[in-house]
């Protein structure tokens, strides 16, 4: 009888190498990271623990699915003439895809912080406005049908 060659576990039937699909998803996870990224799950883990153990940006932990396996966080690294550039951190799908996505090169990261924190407005103006928001519309009565 031999082991699991993820996690040590006894083979059976015709299994060769896993116990089961859990192990064969997260073998096959951890080659596909080391191919395309060029790091292993330890050092994986090793960026997640210098994040606090979530993500890089909004800090969220992964959460855990309905079927019991956790979110799959994305690693974060620079897009340099349609190569994989140097790896920044680990983050949510949101901040991957909806914040940093958008975002090509630091410049742009910068302008945007710079922006937040000495808006155009407070310069030009030389102090800070603030916008009362849109008034609240006045309900409509139904119309009855006849």
């Amino acid at each position: 009888m031999t082991d699991c060659v993820v996690c040590g576990g006894l083979l059976t039937g015709r299994r060769r190498k896993f116990c089961g699909s859990a192990c064969s998803k997260q073998a096959a996870r951890a080659a596909w990271i080391e191919k395309v990224y060029g790091i292993t799950l330890a050092e994986w883990d090793r960026i997640l623990e210098e994040q606090g153990g979530g993500c890089g940006i909004c800090e969220r932990k992964p959460r855990t699915k309905p079927d019991g396996s956790e979110e799959v966080f994305h690693l974060d690294h620079e897009h340099a003439n349609g190569q994989a550039g140097p790896v920044r951190g680990i983050l949510c799908p949101y901040c991957n895809t909806r914040l940093i996505g958008r975002l090509k090169d630091h410049t742009k990261a910068q302008k945007m912080a710079d922006y937040l924190r000495e808006p155009p407005a407070t310069r030009a103006l030389g102090r800070t406005v603030i916008a009362p928001g849109r008034p609240k519309k006045k309900r409509q009565p139904r119309r009855r049908r006849s």
